[in-house]
């Protein structure tokens, strides 16, 4: 759906006296996880000053939602609490002396946590509009793995044609949006996955492929440095841990960096000493809401989101989409979320999507 079909909202006092959310009531993992969340109704709030209304039209189920369900993210949210971090809606309704967001204009809300409802009450600051023609599925998954890619490729490390970058978990949200990334910057990029049918046999831009299923540490460092062909590694990707951190380590050119953002194996990163005693290789975390809190970085954001945004524009990023299901239907929804070998997000959608399409 494109953002040119929607028009600015009229609210109905009598339908909207109440607004869905979701709320999650245990952290209990003896639990299947849908049965740890509820749909509940909350009474809407008048606006304060400085403030905008926000109608919720999509939102993602990220993996650092389900380990935030799950009791193991770096922030755990008193109970019960509404989840999610990302999503796009439309200002509903703005107080009088905000000036810069409209009734009708599209945005991203920035806050931390809780997009999973029918509508926000957000500071207008905390909103980012979205200029132009845009699907709106593609949006409501710009604010967290994109930006994470970005970082990753901008923030860390100087990434030129003459250098190459490699990544595992390749297949991933995150690994999809650095592989457009990456071809974009026409970085050489190693791309690792650990099983054949996660090839994408759709080239982007100067990528090569690794399986790595039984590879000794050995093994995989030398197959990195054959598909570098004699480009300087400075940067790898590690959204696994475990021993996934010690191969990157190894196939790093000395002086380069690992670096972890994600945890999917949930067991510790091992590097050898002689790569950090020997070679110099470091290994670094990230979590993009750490980089978010520095104000340097929040400012530098203000320029990430157009940027993506006209990449979404001229096809150069898209994102994959596996279901989407409306709030009411959240059970369900996670249950699919937490499926293995998922094809792309599952994604919520709000009351106010159907509402626009309609009008």
């Amino acid at each position: 759906m494109k953002n040119s079909s929607l028009h600015a909202p009229k609210l109905a006092p009598s339908l909207d006296e109440s607004v869905r959310c979701v709320h999650v009531t245990s952290y209990d993992r003896q639990q299947p996880i849908a049965q740890r969340v509820a749909v509940i109704t909350e009474a809407r709030r008048h606006l304060d000053n400085g403030e905008v209304r926000v109608g919720m039209l999509a939102m993602t189920i990220n993996p650092a939602d389900l380990l935030q369900m799950n009791g193991g993210y770096g922030v755990q949210p008193k109970l019960p609490y509404t989840p999610g971090h990302e999503g796009v809606g439309i200002v509903l309704e703005a107080a009088p002396d905000v000036t810069h967001v409209s009734v009708g204009d599209l945005v991203l809300p920035l806050a931390p946590g809780g997009t999973w409802r029918d509508e926000r009450v957000l500071s207008a600051r905390q909103v980012t509009v979205v200029e132009g023609e845009v699907d709106i599925l593609q949006c409501a998954m710009l604010s967290a793995n994109p930006v994470t890619a970005w970082v990753l490729l901008h923030g860390l490390a100087e990434l030129t044609s003459q250098n190459c970058l490699i990544q595992n978990a390749a297949n991933s949200a995150v690994g999809q949006c650095v592989r457009q990334l990456a071809a974009a910057m026409g970085v050489r990029l190693i791309n690792v996955v650990r099983r054949a049918d996660a090839i994408d046999n759709q080239r982007l831009g100067d990528e090569h492929w690794i399986i790595d299923q039984d590879l000794s540490g050995t093994e995989f460092a030398e197959q990195v440095r054959r598909l570098a062909g004699g480009k300087p590694i400075p940067l790898a990707l590690d959204a696994i841990a475990g021993q996934a951190t010690s191969k990157l380590a190894a196939s790093v050119s000395p002086g380069g960096k690992v670096v972890v953002y994600g945890l999917l194996s949930q067991q510790p990163s091992q590097v050898e000493p002689a790569d950090l005693v020997f070679r110099g290789v470091s290994t670094h975390g990230f979590w993009l809401a750490s980089w978010f809190a520095d104000a340097q970085n929040r400012a530098t954001a203000k320029t990430v989101t157009p940027s993506l945004l006209g990449l979404l524009a001229r096809g150069d990023l898209q994102m994959s989409v596996a279901a989407t299901y409306d709030l009411a239907a959240i059970g369900t929804a996670l249950d699919h979320a937490d499926q293995p070998r998922r094809d792309g997000k599952v994604l919520l959608t709000g009351a106010w999507l159907a509402r626009l399409q309609q009008s």
